[in-house]
């Protein structure tokens, strides 16, 4: 990968964990952390047909330069649209230059 393809500019938000009285874990997003440059790939496209509604699951590749402390529940946010991690990151090559997300954006459906 090289510094010239992440031609596009993604906000990385942190997970901030809360739990319920029920003790279930809740993520929340209250801040945009960092703007970041990246590279956006898709690679895969699903369609789930739950009771009451249709969504379709398109699978993306997103590229970052590498940056420490990324964790898998942080998500990426790109011209209002969410991408949540559902991998952890990968860095690419082991070099610490880039790191690949593996993400997956939801879009409901009627």
């Amino acid at each position: 990968m090289k510094s010239e393809k992440l031609n596009k500019r993604v906000t990385i938000q942190k997970a901030v964990t809360t739990k319920t009285s029920k003790g279930v874990v809740v993520y929340e997003y209250p801040t945009a952390i960092e703007n970041v440059p990246a590279n956006i790939e898709s690679y895969g496209a699903y369609i789930v047909n739950g009771q009451a509604e249709k969504v379709s699951e398109l699978e993306y590749r997103i590229t970052i330069r590498y940056r420490k402390g990324l964790k898998l529940h942080d998500r990426i946010i790109y011209q209002g649209r969410i991408f949540e991690q559902i991998l952890p990151a990968r860095d690419l090559n082991e070099k610490y230059k880039f790191l690949q997300l593996t993400c997956r954006e939801k879009i409901r459906g009627d």
